[in-house]
């Protein structure tokens, strides 16, 4: 299993710190470091807004259940 295989089971803090690691990477890596996270960063990221969308949404969604009741 690879790695972007792999990024939709991923705890979230798994992701976080990957996410993390692969930002600071991103910066201040090697040449092949970079090339690397080039492949898994976007993957990554989009991953991590997706998880912070549903969140958002059930925090959303009880809000307004408890004042429905």
């Amino acid at each position: 299993m690879t790695l972007l295989e792999k990024i939709p089971t991923l705890s979230d803090a798994e992701l976080t710190q990957l996410l993390s690691n692969a930002r600071r990477l991103d910066v201040v890596g090697t040449p092949a470091q970079r090339r690397e996270v080039a492949t898994v960063i976007t993957p990554l990221e989009r991953e991590a807004s997706r998880r912070r969308a549903v969140r958002s949404n059930s925090r959303s969604s009880a809000k307004s259940a408890l004042r429905e009741s």
